[in-house]
């Protein structure tokens, strides 16, 4: 399954690669597409093993915050 979240706060390609990072650490992320510039985070997931929750809640735990 795939989603577009819009997140506030990343500024750089830095920003990009943690949330990118974090993210395809956990268990059903298939893939990440992190864009500063536009503030979208793209994740294709399985969603019998990882939820949007959890999604966005190791987004938000690196300091970000993700519009609703």
């Amino acid at each position: 399954m795939k989603k577009e979240l819009q997140v506030n706060g990343m500024k750089c390609s830095n920003c990009e690669l943690l949330v990118t990072e974090a993210l395809e650490d956990l268990e059903g992320i298939i893939e990440v597409e992190a864009s500063q510039l536009t503030g979208i985070v793209a994740v294709d997931y399985d969603p019998k093993m990882v939820s949007v929750t959890t999604i966005t809640a190791v987004i938000e735990a690196q300091g970000f915050k993700v519009k609703s």
